[in-house]
């Protein structure tokens, strides 16, 4: 099977402070909507499990061969919300609002991708899974859903990346192949 992915080419510069000031601004915001919501254990999303096996090697696959094309959208807020600050609370009860702004700045990338969040750095996100938004858990570009809604999964899985408008794939450059029970291939 062949799958395609987008691809993202920014350049890696150190975050501003000013963009490191409206995260925390961002976050404040976030746990002020989570302490005056009505209901706050509503708002927590069932955790996405982590795949496991083939099916997590054509993920990682596809998702390094793409270098975060869908974590561009993230900016300052990194698509975290009272619904996250709901199950990270719930999960952490036993940190104040203070020690939770501090753990989401300390895991900020030191090096990230221009205009991409900011916890978006070189070799993926620098964000411990437990505090990231669950769209950002769950999210599986087009290429890798079609493949996670075939089954059973296929035996040799390619991987294109291309920019997206980009005419054709670029042979040979950020492309991959997987097969289970092998060790992956990864060009340029």
């Amino acid at each position: 099977m062949e799958i395609t992915v987008p691809y993202q080419d920014r350049t890696l510069e150190s975050p501003s402070l000013d963009r490191v000031r409206r995260l925390r601004r961002h976050l404040v915001r976030s746990l002020r909507d989570l302490r005056v919501a009505k209901h706050p254990d509503r708002l927590i999303q069932p955790y996405t499990a982590e795949p496991e096996g083939d099916v997590a090697a054509v993920l990682r696959a596809g998702c390094a061969a793409c270098h975060g094309h869908c974590c561009l959208g993230g900016g300052e807020h990194a698509y975290l919300d009272e619904r996250t600050m709901a199950r990270v609370r719930r999960d952490r009860p036993d940190q104040d609002a203070r020690g939770l702004i501090a753990a989401y700045v300390r895991d900020v990338a030191p090096m990230s991708y221009a205009g991409s969040c900011l916890f978006h750095g070189a070799n993926g996100c620098t964000l411990d899974r437990a505090l990231r938004a669950d769209l950002c858990i769950s999210y599986h570009c087009d290429g890798l859903t079609s493949f996670l809604r075939q089954a059973p999964a296929p035996s040799d899985v390619i991987i294109h990346a291309v920019r997206p408008g980009a005419a054709s794939v670029r042979p040979g450059r950020n492309n991959a192949k997987v097969a289970p029970g092998r060790e992956d291939e990864t060009d340029g």
